[in-house]
């Protein structure tokens, strides 16, 4: 539903990460004048991963495929919250 939203704010579609294996359950924030798209990524299998990418209003990728923020078998989603300036991801290890 959020990707929906970015999309439609920029109003194309565009893939975020084109990475093998499983990648879902994004989160977004706006902050910093940019967009953050966070979301599980299970390239480095079977531990699930959380990535991270920046995207530009005009929704210019600045981080292609993501980067890697945490890797200990991360949960079944991530949620973020921003202050404005400031951003923290936030995840259950999968035990």
């Amino acid at each position: 539903m959020m990707i929906i939203l970015i999309l439609t704010l920029i109003s194309a579609d565009f893939p975020v990460c084109t990475a093998a294996g499983f990648n879902g359950y994004p989160c977004i924030c706006y902050a910093n004048d940019q967009y953050y798209v966070f979301w599980l990524d299970q390239r480095l299998s079977p531990n699930y991963s959380i990535y991270g990418a920046r995207i530009t209003k005009d929704g210019t990728i600045l981080d292609p495929n993501g980067t890697e923020l945490y890797t200990d078998s991360a949960g079944y989603d991530c949620n973020v919250a921003s202050d404005g300036s400031n951003l923290l991801v936030l995840t259950r290890n999968h035990c």
